[in-house]
Order: structure tokens, then sequence, then C-alpha cells
């Protein structure tokens, strides 16, 4: 009988042609003692050849790559869903069609924390950054940004601001298949996989970083270059509050309530606006916050006169947002 991997990788993509093969190689590449396999979700791509290279990929390495069969696209739940289903490892890593793997240890160093470590289930690093449109590329952005990365039960952390990025997590499918139900979050209107499952999983586990880089995350660039930037931004951004507002209501805390939240997510909005020079959209937002204290004030005379240009500058300086 054929033994089961330790380690599933799920690699989800869609109209990533120019990028799959990278990912794919970056995983394959990796220096472990611990067995693994590939799972690719290649959601139907329409424009492009991506599924044509998984093809091939799984073809060369047979042992290792298993690709779901093609389906009319199922979006990312229900694709995520069904990789995970067909993943037999212990532990499951995840890594997008367009992000890669910049550390070939990466496997070996979380799996052998999590196999010392039985009450940690979710291991995570630190990561680098590129910009596809600049070619800008930030290495080690968390210690770079000076971020205080969190371990241990972090659902507090998690509620005020996701740091996880999922391409450079990895944790015991155990618990994703007691405490996760990806067909629930569609339900509920969650767009992302990733976000929902730390907050969850965040109330049965504990969580471990580890400062060192293992992946690198493709960034695309702000609104000069794409009109509509901001509005993809919004979405996010509010569909992170729903999810924030979920879990708020599922798991309180006696210092986060929903009030604060939509604060936050107003702040949060007008700053990514600011920063982007897409002042009319960030005022809609600043016309939201009550002012409840002169430093309120102040903010919102800033946004909504020419001094939010300067505000814009120091905010680009210290690369807010």
């Amino acid at each position: 009988m054929e033994e089961s991997p330790l380690i599933s990788v799920i690699v989800l993509c869609y109209n990533q042609e120019n990028t799959i093969g990278r990912t794919l190689d970056s995983i394959l590449n990796q220096k472990t003692k611990y067995s693994y396999e590939i799972i690719i979700g290649e959601d139907a791509s329409p424009r492009d050849n991506t599924r044509a290279v998984c093809e091939d990929y799984a073809k060369k390495y047979p042992e290792v790559i298993h690709l779901l069969d093609k389906e009319s696209n199922k979006g990312i739940l229900k694709n995520y869903s069904d990789c995970i289903l067909q993943s037999r490892g212990k532990y499951i890593a995840t890594c997008a069609g367009d992000d890669w793997w910049s550390n070939e240890d990466k496997l070996e160093l979380q799996v052998s924390f999590l196999e010392s470590n039985d009450d940690y289930g979710i291991v995570y690093t630190d990561l680098s950054l590129i910009n596809v449109d600049t070619g800008e590329f930030k290495i080690d952005f968390n210690r770079s940004n000076q971020k205080d990365m969190p371990s241990g039960y972090i659902y507090k952390e998690l509620i005020l601001e996701n740091k996880i990025s999922a391409c450079t997590a990895l944790f015991r499918k155990q618990l994703f298949l007691d405490n996760i139900n990806l067909i629930e979050f569609k339900s509920l209107g969650f767009l992302m996989e990733d976000y929902p499952m730390w907050l969850e999983l965040s109330q049965h586990t504990k969580f471990k970083y580890i400062p060192v880089s293992t992946s690198t995350y493709s960034i695309a660039d702000g609104s000069l270059s794409n009109n509509n930037e901001f509005k993809k931004i919004e979405e996010f951004e509010l569909n992170c509050n729903i999810i924030r507002t979920h879990y708020i209501k599922k798991y309180p805390l006696s210092d986060i309530d929903e009030a604060y939240l939509q604060r936050k997510l107003y702040k949060t909005l007008i700053l990514r606006g600011v920063v982007r020079g897409d002042y009319k959209e960030a005022r809609l937002y600043v016309k939201k916050i009550p002012t409840t204290s002169f430093k309120d004030l102040i903010f919102k005379i800033i946004c909504s006169t020419p001094a939010v240009i300067l505000f814009s500058k120091y905010l680009k300086h210290i690369n807010c947002a």
C-alpha cells in the first residue's frame, strides 16, 4: 500500500500561465525529509494556457502532483474545499499560482516545529513582496516594517488586523476538518478562505510566528494605473469587516464591538484612498466618521482640504496603507 505523504501543498490558480510554473518549481525544490504532495486546483482559466502548464507538470511529476479534474469556474472557496477533500497529508500548506516559496527550507522548518509542539496548530513566517507593476521588491517585509507579529492565542490580534499571509502558513489538517466549513463561509458572504479560517482556528489552537522569510507574495500597483483599484480595495476591506463582525458576535471581546470595527473600517479606507490619491473616494468615508474628539476634527479637516496632499506624501514616506 502506498504511504500517504505527511504534507499536502494546495495550489490554487486562475489565469496565471506566466507564473504557475515558477510556483510549482519553488515547491518541488523544497529540501525536506518529510514527504509531500501537490494538489492543484486550476479553476477553469478562460483566457490563457494555465491548465496546459499544470497538465505538463502533472505528467512530469505523477508521483507528487495531482491536478483536480476540470470543471466550470467554482470560485476560491469551493476550489479550496475540493483540494482539501483530495489531500492526504497530516499538514496543509498553500501557495497561490502567482506567489512562490523563496526559501527551500520552508516545509522542513515548519513541519519540524509542529511535530515537536503539539499545542500549536498553525505556524507562519515572514515574507517578501514583489510589485508586479513596478518590479519593486521588499525583502523580509514584517521585519523591515517593524511589525509586531503575534504568537500564541491571537484571536484579538487577528480581529484588529490579519497579519498572516496564506502562502507562509502551514497548519494541521485535522484542525481544519474539525472546525472549518468553507461552504458556510460562502453562505455568510465571505469572499476569502484564509482570514475567517485564522479567526475560527484561533479559538482552538496556538499560532507560532517564525521570523524567517519563506515566501514571496505578489501585489499590484495602485490606482494611478488602474482607475478601478479603489473599488477593489473597498470591496476587500468591506468584506474583511463582514468577517470581523461575524466573529465578534460569535466570540465577543469586552473592548471591541461593532461600532469600533465600523470606525476602524472607515479610517482604513480613508488612509488607503489618501495614500493613492483617491481623495474623492476617501472623503466619502471622512463624512461617515463621527467627530467625538479634537483629534477627530483635525483628521477630518486635513482629509477634506488641500492639506490632504501633504498628508498623502507623509503616508507614503512611512509606507502606510
